[in-house]
């Protein structure tokens, strides 16, 4: 009786069914403790964590998914998570929304698809709670974040923040400051309804982009197939502007960590002068298929309300 009481209570919170690599993966809130830790266990795997001290502990996770938050695992078969979705309640002028703190899967479940449906899943509890806003931050120098948060999902970029976190210390953050873009994800607005169910990426073919004229924010050189900030230029005077970086951060983060630093305090400069003090909002991301990959940012000075209702420049 308490087995099969376990097991309606388990497909009541499945939200999602996956196939990858010939393994089965269900998307599902957590039903036990015993999930809730290896929700805790997995963020290690995933962020290449030294150890605890850096993850959200499960009773964390349990307090937030019982309080207004959101929190989803991509399970195997035999219980191991793959993936995590952390999100609570936050409130700013007046309006509750929900702040995603953590979405990640393991490496070998990258790039599969998975990230994507844990994402909706999360869109789809967000709305059966009421929310209209899902907030999160990411590394402007992570082009593949870059692309799945802007172009994949629709996500807005209003704001930047330097130094967010302090320094982290799992494998990817460790000896750098911690600067984010502020993500904003409208979930009932025409723009994100037309990225997800009708396939419109926030993103536009390289060419396309050169024929509109926009202003290129900085100069780069390519040494070594390592994409270099070469100078930028700070002018607000175009409405349309385009902020370059590496389409691949890891060769210059293994091999030239001093580069690295460079282009966050360049990027630093530019993020806080186009968003925070003259207004524009990220609506675009696309890349460069050249060798080495080259990604841009797009930011258009427009009012947002424009923007949400699903209109690009390019349109």
């Amino acid at each position: 009786m308490i087995l099969m009481l376990w097991v309606k209570i388990l497909l009541s919170k499945t939200l999602y069914e996956l196939e990858i690599n010939g393994e089965h993966i269900i998307i599902r809130e957590p039903v036990s403790t015993e999930d809730y830790r290896r929700l805790m266990d997995v963020q290690l795997r995933i962020w290449v964590m030294p150890d605890y001290s850096e993850a959200v502990t499960y009773h964390a996770l349990i307090a937030a998914h019982r309080n207004g938050g959101v929190v989803i695992g991509a399970f195997k078969e035999n219980g191991e998570a793959v993936g995590v979705v952390y999100s609570f309640p936050g409130y700013e002028n007046g309006m509750v929304y929900l702040y995603s703190h953590l979405t990640g899967v393991v490496p070998d479940k990258r790039y599969r698809g998975l990230g994507y449906y844990l994402k909706l899943a999360q869109r789809k509890l967000a709305l059966e709670k009421g929310y209209s806003l899902v907030k999160w931050t990411f590394d402007p120098l992570r082009s593949s974040n870059a692309y799945f948060n802007i172009a994949k999902l629709g996500v807005i970029v209003k704001s930047f923040y330097p130094d967010y976190y302090g320094e982290l210390q799992d494998e990817l953050n460790r000896g750098m400051p911690s600067d984010r873009l502020i993500a904003e994800w409208r979930i009932k607005s025409k723009r994100v309804t037309r990225v997800l169910d009708e396939g419109m990426k926030a993103t536009v073919d390289v060419d396309k982009l050169w024929s509109l004229k926009p202003y290129l924010v900085n100069k780069v050189e390519v040494h070594d197939d390592k994409i270099l900030l070469s100078s930028y230029e700070l002018d607000a005077s175009n409405d349309l502007v385009v902020v370059e970086i590496p389409g691949d951060i890891e060769p210059l983060r293994r091999e030239d960590p001093d580069e690295v630093l460079r282009w966050r305090k360049g990027l630093r400069e530019i993020m806080d002068y186009y968003l925070n003090k003259h207004g524009y909002v990220i609506i675009g991301y696309t890349v460069a298929r050249d060798k080495p990959l080259r990604g841009y940012y797009i930011l258009w000075r427009r009012n947002p309300a424009v923007i949400l209702d699903g209109i690009y420049p390019w349109s």
